[in-house]
């Protein structure tokens, strides 16, 4: 009987996952999924990594998950006040943070969205501006 009931948490956990992770387009994550950094070669420079099961901050033995991922394409400039930011393509929004995607002249890039102190204690203060690009094993 204990078996049988674990067995049943299991799977409705399982489903909960699968459930979350149908939340974000895979056009999305095909598009813009990946591993950013400030720094691609250094090892020890904070990393971003988007997957449909998690958003990940990194730096060194730091690390803060974001689970249940979805994504956006609007939110900014629904109202007078968001407007849209120059160079804006989409948000990855977890239950802990969100990651705004950006295009330029230089390609992708991705910020971590302001206001998120658990990011911040991260990667510090600084890095919450700086632009985390695509390291070159998840360029598509």
């Amino acid at each position: 009987m204990a078996g049988w009931r674990c067995g049943a948490v299991a799977l409705l956990l399982g489903w909960g996952f699968a459930a979350s992770a149908q939340d974000v387009r895979p056009q999305s994550l095909q598009m813009y999924g990946g591993t950013y950094s400030t720094d691609c070669r250094n090892a020890a420079a904070p990393r971003l990594r988007i997957s449909a099961e998690a958003l990940v901050i990194e730096q060194g033995a730091r690390r803060q998950l974001g689970r249940g991922v979805m994504d956006s394409y609007t939110s900014f400039g629904g109202a007078p006040t968001s407007p849209v930011p120059p160079g804006y393509v989409m948000e990855f929004i977890s239950d802990a943070f969100s990651f705004y995607v950006f295009q330029d002249q230089a390609g992708l890039y991705i910020e971590p969205a302001a206001g998120a102190p658990s990011a911040a204690a991260v990667i510090g203060k600084a890095n919450m501006q700086a632009r985390f690009r695509r390291c070159a094993a998840d360029a598509r």
